[in-house]
């Protein structure tokens, strides 16, 4: 029988420059997951990853998940850390091939 767990997320949207973007979606939440849902994700204490989303804007991303809400928190600061510095500096990541 499949166990469940609850998977923990925090989500947070940067624009060029840096700044946090506010939106009207939480920045934290937890769901229940079966583990075997898709990406394995509930099998991880924290996996994080920052994405530049296309489009006039180019703001920048991060998300984090996990099982383990003090991993989450911990990672979901080094994912905005990076997402930061990917907003403020988008050729060092690969970014201005979206310009």
């Amino acid at each position: 029988m499949p166990e469940r767990a609850v998977v923990f997320h925090a989500r947070a949207l940067f624009v060029p420059g840096g700044e946090r973007e506010a939106t009207s979606l939480s920045e934290q939440w937890s769901s229940p997951a079966w583990d075997f849902e898709t990406d394995r994700y509930t099998d991880r204490a924290s996996a994080w990853r920052t994405a530049r989303r296309p489009g006039r804007g180019q703001e920048v991303e991060a998300q984090v998940r996990g099982t383990d809400k003090a991993a989450v928190e911990a990672a979901f600061a080094e994912a905005c850390a990076q997402a930061v510095d990917r907003a403020r500096n988008p050729g060092k990541y690969g970014d201005t091939h979206d310009w």
